[in-house]
């Protein structure tokens, strides 16, 4: 049975392993940049702020911090890379050079790359391959990144200059990964920043942090000792088309959409579906507004925990059981208003590997009657115990929980919900005893080996994987998956299918993002990957 697709515009994205040698564009011969200042390419802003409302906090703003959309959203406006994704699912010749003067491959595990030499952060700290190195090796042993741990044996300094990076494999879209996710710093500069940059990084971008209350408001104004002063080698990322930025939390829908309609803020990133009626219908921006629709390269998903603390393990009867009581449309409808689409695979439609059949498939297709016939056949006796269900307010998932918990007391399966802020959920997720089933949101950058390889790869997780599945067989289909040289329809085909057969997981939906905007404040928006818009890269009136 298909799902049915509701309210949601398809992309068709291509990505692929870049192989090539990178260097940069225009004068790429000395080593010293122009003296000349970075200048915007769009058109001057009537307004020299501009404010955006975003629906959850960033938990903090430090180098290595976990990871969230808010995060993502906002940290490549102060923090520069060697090399960024600029489009969704970039391959290693196509993503922006930032601090990489140039990238050679040496095999497949082994890249050398060359940074400039007057690199310099918002407070004048030189920073070399000795920086970046360290850094590399300070957020993987932070343990908040999972392709990190897996794959990134080491980065050394080769000299001043140059840094080597290490894989210990190299499965489709990694290097890309690392280039794009280790921030270039400045040790000296963490080290005396007293908090470890969370509430003030000194910053290596275009723009940097004058202010941070947490979970309140940010305020990024331009780096005007921004270090790339050469214009041709400014990457696309790093424009400074407005003065200053200021990102305000908004965390219920109905005050983003007052706060829009006040003038408090002058766009919302991302207005809830719930409250989009306002701005948005039949298709159309209302007159007075601006609107963007965007696939989200989000999924999200429920996980079971699989280790010996949670009555899940015990059957996989029972899961399926879970699985066929819960309506991924409801789930859908409570989480976005419909604005979003259920899911055929634990897969996001948007991956360049996605395979169509999948939506052709029975995927737990919501069936009470089959629930309570998978529930007998399990075994297990239910009564008398309550399944911790973990979620968070954020993107309405603690909704979304509601609607779980009653769909399982129709099967004779009570439950209660465990709803906590981002950063005690990403402490909780960690540890077994504090829940049974776990609402989950996993991002793809290009492939759907991308949320795989961050869930269910055991070399991230000491032997076990996101939900603490121990399989040896998963984890060997995983990496014939994963690797380039085996990647393939069949062998992600291969991998789905397990999953489904042990009923290790469920992938709920994908929803719409909408960008909504004053009229008149923003003729024109720039995004990074699809998804986040980059403030200091749009054009303004």
């Amino acid at each position: 049975m298909k799902k049915r697709m509701t309210k949601i515009l398809a992309i068709g994205l291509i990505a692929a392993m870049g192989t090539m040698l990178l260097a940069g564009c225009g004068n790429s011969t000395g080593d010293k940049g122009s003296d000349t200042q970075a200048k915007s390419s769009g058109s001057t802003s009537a307004s020299d702020v501009i404010t955006i409302g975003v629906d959850s906090d960033w938990n903090d703003i430090s180098p290595f911090g976990t990871m969230s959309t808010t995060r993502t959203a906002v940290k490549y406006i102060f923090y520069e890379y060697l090399a960024v994704r600029k489009d969704f699912g970039a391959e290693l010749e196509d993503m922006e050079l930032q601090c990489a003067k140039e990238i050679k491959k040496v095999d497949d595990l082994t890249y050398d790359i060359t940074m400039y030499d007057y690199i310099k952060d918002s407070e004048g700290n030189e920073i070399t391959a000795d920086d970046y190195a360290w850094a590399a090796m300070a957020m993987k042993d932070a343990g908040n990144y999972e392709k990190l741990n897996s794959y990134l044996e080491s980065v050394t300094a080769v000299d001043d200059y140059t840094v080597e990076i290490k894989l210990s494999d190299n499965p489709l879209g990694t290097i890309e990964y690392v280039l794009n996710i280790v921030p270039v710093i400045s040790k000296t500069a963490y080290e005396a920043s007293g908090d470890k940059m969370a509430s003030k990084p000194v910053a290596t971008a275009a723009y940097k942090v004058e202010e941070m209350v947490p979970g309140s408001t940010l305020t990024l104004v331009k780096n005007e000792d921004y270090w790339q002063t050469d214009e041709s080698l400014v990457s696309a990322v790093s424009k400074q088309n407005i003065d200053k930025i200021v990102y305000k939390v908004v965390t219920e829908s109905t005050q983003m959409s007052t706060a829009l309609q006040t003038g408090d803020i002058d766009m919302a990133q991302y207005m809830d579906t719930t409250a989009i009626n306002t701005f948005y219908a039949d298709g159309e921006a209302v007159s007075g507004y601006q609107v963007e629709e965007l696939n989200s390269n989000l999924m999200f998903s429920v996980l079971p925990n699989m280790s010996s603390d949670s009555i899940l393990s015990e059957s996989r009867e029972l899961r399926e059981a879970i699985f066929y009581a819960i309506d991924a449309e409801s789930c859908v409808q409570a989480a976005c208003g419909g604005y979003g689409s259920t899911l055929s695979a634990m897969a996001n439609p948007l991956s360049a590997d996605y395979d169509e059949t999948w939506n052709d498939g029975d995927y737990y297709s919501y069936d009470v009657d089959k629930a309570k016939e998978k529930l007998e056949k399990s075994g297990v006796d239910v009564s008398g115990k309550k399944l911790k269900i973990l979620t968070m307010p954020a993107m309405n998932l603690d909704k979304v929980a509601e609607v779980i918990q009653a769909e399982l007391a129709e099967i004779g399966i009570d439950s209660e919900i465990v709803s906590v802020e981002d950063a005690l959920y990403q402490t909780y997720k960690l540890d077994s005893t504090q829940f049974d089933l776990i609402l989950d949101i996993k991002g793809t950058d290009d492939f759907v080996t991308f949320p795989w390889s961050l869930l269910f790869d055991n070399r991230s997780f000491d032997g076990e994987t996101a939900n603490f599945i121990v399989d040896d067989t998963l984890q060997t289909k995983l990496e014939t998956a994963l690797s380039p040289d085996t990647h393939s329809q069949e062998t992600v085909d291969d991998f789905e299918n397990y999953l489904e057969e042990n009923a290790y997981c469920y992938g709920l939906y994908t929803k719409s993002l909408y960008i909504v905007a004053k009229e008149g404040k923003i003729s024109k928006f720039d995004f990074l990957q699809g998804s986040y818009v980059l403030p200091n890269c749009s054009e303004y009136n």
